[in-house]
């Protein structure tokens, strides 16, 4: 008896059924672990104290933890720079960051490698389930062979006809099919394990670029204020020493100074404009500068008159307590730790090459020469296959997996002790640049008031006019100074934050 014909449309309607149906409950009833898992946001560890810092913390040993996931900053919900109108356009720290986060080209590239891996990690979930497809075939032929097996495949055949010359036949096949992993040895779980710890990672490399590109804009920044102080400072000994030139004029035209302070003067003053002269161009640069560390055109905002101080320049604390803020909170520590559960997880991967593979198959066929007339049939089957020789690829694999989990331990403690070594660095620095801005700050008051008394006197024909000059230079040297310590101090904060890694916290929200 011929079994029921079911049409090729009604094929279709259930196909379609089951691959919508089928996956939806998959995905609702897959195990936890499968599900499409966010990395979790670590809030910022709460500070115990009114400087915001533990000033208990010290280093133990066992006590190192590494740093959970770091909050990143998304560019869409970035508040826009913003500009206080009642004090003019002027460009400062936060807003400058704020346009790093939206334009540097590193952190795009950083946000677009957590897409790839995002990619990766959903290819690796999808292996666990089915495969469903759906073919149809038509086929024309006058082969004895062939229109023997459609007819057949028809529910038509019939020893009526002359198989010799068979004559042509039209024959189209509808067909879904299945197929469905059931066990790989642990290749499955190890490759989606490999693929969420490489996801982790790549989220924590995002953290690290962070943490580095918002010293690297401070560092631009107070570099381009001490630019503009060293300008101001040539523009004022300019001056000075046109003044000078004018004193010393008038000294000449009275016959109380000869001809030589005149020009020595003249040529003082050819160097302090050819001082000033490059001091602008350190100008340029240093804008350059920025806008390649943000990636974008700046307009030539007002810059602010004095040094402003960075949001993290409050905080201190001993240098060991530093040290262990750094080894817990660095985003490369925990991105390191990622990278070691995705090796390890690749070893796991290269053993299953060792085990069997069993997997489910089945086809569901409708045979018709015309739509119309036909039958349906189904296969099903399990398939069990086992590597029994491979020339030692699998344990060539095996080797590598393990050799780069060590490789990855050595690297993880040279990374500890460098960064020990950043924040250790990062602290001598700091206390170095306060050093030289509190002397340059007491000196600076001490040459004003020689250079006054310096120009009095010779005003007075008391002193000689390689006085006059030395105390000019002497003071111009020391603002010079003080432009420089003033920047590194703030740069130096930068950079002990950058060393603990807080500034990932401070600008991720």
């Amino acid at each position: 008896m011929q079994r029921p014909f079911v049409s090729t449309a009604a094929m279709l309607l259930l196909l379609h059924w089951a691959l919508s149906g089928c996956a939806d409950k998959a995905v609702r009833n897959a195990p936890a672990e499968w599900q499409v898992r966010t990395a979790t946001i670590g809030e910022p560890r709460k500070p115990s104290s009114p400087e915001g810092r533990d000033s208990n913390l010290s280093l133990v040993e066992g006590d190192v933890r590494p740093a959970q996931h770091v909050e990143t900053a998304d560019p869409e919900n970035l508040p826009r720079p913003t500009v206080d109108e009642n004090q003019g356009p002027e460009l400062d720290l936060i807003n400058t960051i704020q346009i790093a986060f939206m334009s540097n080209p590193d952190l795009r590239s950083a946000r677009e490698r957590i897409r790839i891996a995002d990619g990766l990690l959903a290819s690796a979930r999808a292996e666990f389930f089915p495969k469903l497809g759906f073919n149809e075939t038509f086929n024309e032929t006058n082969t004895p062979a062939n229109v023997f097996m459609f007819l057949l495949n028809q529910a038509r055949f019939s020893f009526n006809r002359n198989f010799n010359h068979p004559g042509f036949i039209d024959n189209f096949l509808t067909q879904g099919a299945l197929n469905q992993n059931v066990y790989s040895g642990g290749l499955r779980r190890a490759r989606q394990q490999a693929a969420e710890a490489q996801r982790d990672a790549d989220t924590h490399a995002l953290a690290t670029v962070q943490n580095e590109l918002v010293f690297r804009v401070a560092e631009a920044y107070y570099r381009l204020l001490q630019a503009r102080e060293l300008v101001e400072v040539r523009q004022e000994v300019v001056e000075q020493v046109r003044r000078h030139l004018q004193m010393v004029q008038v000294r000449f035209q009275a016959n109380t100074a000869v001809k030589s302070d005149v020009l020595s003067v003249e040529v003082r003053l050819a160097e302090v404009q050819g001082e000033r002269s490059t001091a602008q161009h350190q100008l340029e640069l240093a804008w350059a500068v920025l806008e390649n560390v943000l990636g974008a055109r700046l307009p030539r905002l007002k810059l602010p008159r004095e040094v402003p101080p960075a949001p993290w320049s409050e905080r201190s604390e001993a240098v060991e307590a530093a040290v262990a803020e750094a080894l817990q909170q660095r985003p490369e520590v925990a991105e390191m730790n990622s990278k070691r559960r995705a090796a390890e997880a690749n070893i796991e991967a290269a053993r299953a090459g060792k085990l069997p593979t069993v997997d489910l198959m089945g086809t569901y066929n409708v045979w018709t020469p015309n739509f119309v007339q036909g039958t349906n049939n189904f296969f099903a089957g399990l398939a069990v296959s086992m590597n029994l020789f491979d020339g030692g690829r699998t344990r060539s694999a095996l080797q590598t997996a393990q050799a780069r989990v060590a490789e990855l331990a050595a690297r993880q403690q040279r990374l500890m002790l460098d960064i020990e070594l950043e924040v250790r660095r990062a602290y001598l620095q700091l206390a170095d640049a306060q050093t030289r801005l509190r002397v340059a700050n007491q000196a600076i008051k001490q040459a004003e008031e020689s250079l006054r008394e310096t120009e009095i006197r010779y005003r007075a024909q008391t002193t000689t006019l390689t006085r006059l000059i030395d105390a000019q230079v002497a003071l111009s040297s020391l603002r010079v100074r003080r432009a420089t310590a003033q920047a590194d101090v703030e740069i130096a904060r930068a950079d002990l934050e950058r060393a603990v890694g807080r500034v990932t916290h401070l600008f991720g929200k």
